[in-house]
């Protein structure tokens, strides 16, 4: 009988052991560079020690400085929306998600919904976030948003990378193909054991734990829209001479931008999904908000609490459904 679960304890203790310095590095960086600005903003956590400088008044005006140029570039380049969408994202990035004042964040989704989904999804998107507001759990679904904000975004970004190598690789695809199997059955439960053997309890391990179950449909739908792109419209921009490069990014990426928008919608509900399993190891927000009334029968709470992480999944879902209809339209394949 072959019984591996010792050699793998083995083996993970070895890890944590003899390479602590360089996960607690690992760890640290992505706390304080990433995340925690993220959460309480780059006016708070910036200080000479970690960023090597302070977030005073220069500081305030090259950081505007700079916003204020990508705004401007993706105003020429993209469209006065993308404009929008950078200056709500520096933001965010000085004040966090729990710093910034609650009227720019409802009205910033709700501007959002309206434009990709009319002024009924609007409407639905700030009553929702009204409702959370006025139920008083406004700072823990900031908290909640902060953390699957970065999942989601990590998940994007990861996952899109592996689906498009994927949907140019066979083999690749084929590698990649019973690991998304494996982590999309595997008990969420199970997520969270590596993650604290080796990297302690907190909001990274957290961070890990919700990445590793939501980047599959980031992998699967990218991968699925870029392979099935119409083959007809691929053969005419090889007949114009489209380079591999041309090919990708001006044809297969455009034209598969719905179907990834579903994969970023699936993954947002993975997201919200993982966060009352992630309150396990020490996140606050509206998962240890769930967690802590299921401990203490609070049903009260509890409902708030859960019926709070559902009104942004219903948000999340109603925009990226829009969103991707919206692009099927415009490319004409509905």
């Amino acid at each position: 009988i072959i019984f591996p679960a010792n050699e793998l304890n083995k083996a993970v203790e070895y890890v944590t052991v003899n390479y602590y310095h360089i996960t607690n590095a690992i760890k640290n960086s992505v706390l304080y560079f990433f995340m925690i600005p993220l959460r309480i903003g780059l006016e708070k956590v910036a200080s000479p020690r970690t960023w090597g400088f302070a977030m005073n008044f220069q500081a305030t005006v090259v950081y505007w400085s700079l916003v204020g140029a990508l705004a401007l570039a993706a105003f020429k380049i993209l469209s006065w929306r993308a404009m929008i969408g950078v200056l709500f994202a520096g933001v965010v990035f000085l004040h966090g998600t729990t710093g910034t004042p609650w009227p720019i964040i409802i009205l910033a989704f709700a501007f959002l919904a309206a434009e990709v989904g009319g002024w009924r999804l609007g409407l639905f998107t700030c009553l929702g976030l009204f409702f959370i507001l006025v139920s008083g759990v406004w700072h823990k679904a900031m908290l909640s948003i902060y953390l699957s904000s970065a999942a989601v975004l990590v998940c994007f970004v990861v996952g899109g990378l592996l689906g498009v190598w994927a949907s140019l690789n066979d083999r690749v695809s084929a590698f990649l193909r019973p690991i998304n199997d494996t982590l999309q059955t595997m008990p969420l439960f199970v997520f969270l054991i590596p993650v604290i053997m080796i990297f302690l309890v907190g909001e990274f391990p957290a961070l890990l734990a919700i990445v590793a179950y939501a980047i599959v449909p980031a992998i699967r739908y990218t991968e699925h829209g870029l392979r099935h792109v119409d083959q007809g419209v691929v053969e005419a921009a090889q007949s114009f001479g489209c380079t591999s490069r041309q090919l990708l990014f001006e044809v297969k990426l455009p034209l598969a931008l719905p179907e990834i928008m579903l994969g970023l919608n699936q993954t947002i509900m993975f997201a919200l999904a993982m966060l009352v399993i992630a309150a396990l190891v020490g996140t606050t927000g509206l998962g240890q908000a769930v967690f802590s009334s299921l401990t203490h029968a609070d049903m009260g709470m509890g409902v708030i609490s859960g019926g709070s992480i559902a009104i942004l999944a219903m948000i999340g879902d109603r925009i990226t459904q829009a969103w991707s209809a919206r692009k099927k339209e415009a490319l004409g394949l509905q």
